[in-house]
């Protein structure tokens, strides 16, 4: 029976837009790195290591496996850390969830993920528009971003939607390789400031 995957993402990088200038020198004590992350002040990992509960990186083992997996302490969920910098405003490198939605040869759904994703419990993490863009792939795929249940800062957006775009195709041969302007896959900006993400699939309609 024919699987068919379409899927919707935001691209892997988040920003932390602290309102504060950068301090540097990390606090005497204070674990420099986990796994192959380098952890720079205002981040930090345990106690009165960072410039506060936002900022803080828990460092945990993956899997059993015994490598050491870098995460951010304050989001809903296990969001990887890739890298962390503090050259101007402190900006940490992410892994955010892949939303996806799934039908078999008879156009029923089979399996669903819409990539809930909050980063603003403790006030500190925007997502970045300039470094991210809204990504759809798939057949005959309809995708918008909306918020979700931001409850650390309790902002309210001016709308439910941030934006979205549809993919289209008459089979998986339409889609071309190194190209996403439409046909298998499509792209748009995302709005500034957000701190969370909620992806829907709209009905198709031919």
């Amino acid at each position: 029976m024919a699987t068919c995957w379409l899927l919707a993402s935001l691209l892997l990088l988040a920003s932390a837009a602290g309102d504060e200038s950068v301090v540097t020198g990390r606090p005497a004590g204070c674990q420099a790195r986990c796994g192959d992350v380098d952890i720079p002040y205002p981040f930090g990992i345990g106690p009165n290591c960072s410039r506060g509960e936002g900022f803080e990186i828990a460092c945990n083992t993956r899997n059993g496996s015994g490598d050491l997996v870098p995460t951010l302490a304050a989001a809903n969920g296990s969001i990887h850390v890739q890298s962390l910098s503090v050259e101007q405003l402190p900006e940490v490198k992410v892994m955010l969830p892949v939303a996806y939605k799934c039908y078999d040869a008879g156009d029923n759904v089979t399996r669903r993920f819409y990539g809930e994703v909050d980063l603003n419990n403790n006030g500190v993490y925007r997502i970045s528009d300039s470094r991210n863009m809204f990504v759809v792939i798939g057949c005959n795929t309809l995708s918008y971003t909306q918020n979700g249940n931001s409850g650390g800062s309790n902002t309210h957006y001016s709308g439910l939607f941030y934006t979205g775009c549809v993919s289209y195709c008459n089979d998986s041969r339409s889609a071309q390789d190194g190209r996403c302007a439409g046909v298998g896959c499509c792209h748009v900006d995302i709005s500034p400031g957000l701190t969370d993400n909620v992806v829907s699939f709209g009905p198709w309609t031919a």
